[in-house]
């Protein structure tokens, strides 16, 4: 729900809050909202709960579901949920990722992914280590990213 997303992307959420998702089901009378919501630093479960307590008081936000008497989750992304954003990516310095690649050819494009351990990040895009070299990724050709964590 673009509108809905939209929405929740222009209010003020808290310092640096950034929604990544937002979303509505419809099971029933009782439709759902889930909203998907971070912070470069990571999202705290008392910003979640405050979050959680702003949005169930918006009025806006029943009129653009429908419905007065919804289902509110409000949530960090998931431990395979994927980095899509430049912001998030600081945090996870040191650690390895799988980097999806949009690559151009011919007049199709392709996706590849390669896995190394994030090194560092600028204005132009990442740079990751791989198993014998560094290679700069420019922000364009990252379709997303996804931590891979060691257990």
């Amino acid at each position: 729900m673009t509108d809905l997303y939209n929405y929740l992307s222009e209010l003020s959420l808290g310092p640096d809050v950034h929604v990544l998702t937002a979303s509505v089901s419809d099971p029933g009378q009782r439709p759902q909202v889930k909203v998907v919501v971070d912070t470069p630093t990571g999202i705290t479960i008392d910003e979640i709960t405050g979050i959680s307590r702003l949005l169930r008081n918006d009025a806006d936000i029943a009129s653009q579901v429908g419905a007065a008497d919804f289902r509110l989750e409000v949530t960090s992304p998931g431990i395979g949920s994927g980095l899509k954003e430049p912001w998030q990516y600081p945090r996870h310095v040191g650690r390895r990722l799988v980097v999806q690649l949009v690559e151009p050819a011919m007049s199709d494009e392709s996706i590849t992914s390669i896995e190394g351990k994030l090194l560092r990040t600028s204005q132009q895009g990442i740079v990751l280590r791989l198993a014998d070299a560094e290679e700069e990724i420019a922000w364009e050709r990252i379709q997303q990213a996804v931590v891979q964590l060691n257990w």
